[in-house]
């Protein structure tokens, strides 16, 4: 097991950030499969239909290579493409900056990561991406050529002062109809979580959680005699009767993987569950489903 603090933890990822965003640029061009435009005559980029020229168009409208096809004239028509704002907020809480062996990230890398290739799908369909601070009460512009830098370095800055807890985001900056995405490890408060998204709801906000745990957590795979250091105050816990305690455990992670899924479905879409030692791209593919299906009719996904 190791934990990095808030400034050991920013100085490694701000070493590793320009790789983490070519990694998080390939993750998005696996991801991607085309706009989620709506199915309607508009100016999207996207192709939708050939109709028949009505009376009066303008011969600049007049697809010449489809009509040539036939004795009639044609106009290429695209969908309606309407953008979103999405606002992602990344949990800066101690908790973050743990993993429980080198063969995994630390928790934090992958929200950033997953953060940054999320940033890269919506930057590419044209929505409006908007980074939430960690203490949830500062919201930045994420767009132009650099937009991936300017936002790996703002997250990275804000590892430096890690909050003493998990700070949930403030509903009151979140734009009417917009989404909120939200990356941590789900180790907040039912109560505090719950009040998010009722308030968010209230603003026409859904909310998606990418929860991103260790398997460790959701193993238990420790034997023997082990001491548990607190990451946020806790204090040291030494534990060896595995048996029993691994099965009560995992009862009680589960109770808390429940809740959270009850109170994430009552804020608009199923809890994204991603384990650091999965592939991102599974958790972005979900993410990206539920996106979608929020933009046309409002529902969810599952990972």
């Amino acid at each position: 097991m190791s934990a990095q603090d808030g400034p050991a933890l920013a100085r490694v990822l701000a070493a590793r950030l320009p790789a983490l965003i070519v990694a998080a640029q390939k993750i998005a061009l696996t991801v991607q499969q085309g706009s989620h435009a709506r199915r309607r005559a508009g100016s999207g980029e996207n192709f939708w239909q050939y109709r028949p020229a009505q009376p009066g168009e303008t011969a600049s409208r007049i697809d010449w290579r489809q009509s040539a096809r036939g004795d009639r004239p044609f106009v290429r028509e695209n969908e309606a493409q309407s953008s979103q704002t999405i606002f992602i907020w990344c949990d800066n809480s101690p908790s973050m900056g743990w993993r429980s062996s080198d063969a995994v990230p630390v928790k934090a890398e992958r929200a950033l990561l997953l953060a940054l290739a999320l940033a890269a799908i919506l930057l590419r369909q044209g929505e409006r991406v908007r980074l939430l601070g960690a203490d949830g009460g500062t919201v930045t512009a994420i767009s132009g050529n650099s937009a991936l830098e300017r936002m790996g370095t703002l997250l990275v800055d804000a590892m430096r002062h890690p909050s003493a807890s998990a700070t949930l985001p403030q509903a009151g900056h979140l734009a009417r109809n917009g989404r909120l995405v939200l990356l941590g490890d789900g180790l907040y408060d039912p109560d505090a979580f719950s009040g998010l998204l009722r308030a968010a709801l209230a603003r026409q906000v859904r909310t998606s959680l990418i929860e991103i745990i260790d398997p460790a957590e959701r193993d238990m795979p420790y034997a023997g005699r082990t001491r548990f250091m607190g990451l946020e105050d806790e204090a040291p816990l030494t534990l060896s009767a595995w048996g029993d305690l691994r099965a009560a455990y995992r009862t009680a992670f589960a109770r808390h993987q429940q809740q959270l899924s009850d109170l994430c479905r009552a804020g608009g879409n199923a809890m994204i569950v991603h384990t650091t030692d999965d592939p991102p791209e599974r958790a972005l593919l979900a993410l990206r489903t539920q996106l979608a299906a929020a933009h046309q009719s409002g529902g969810g996904a599952r990972a």
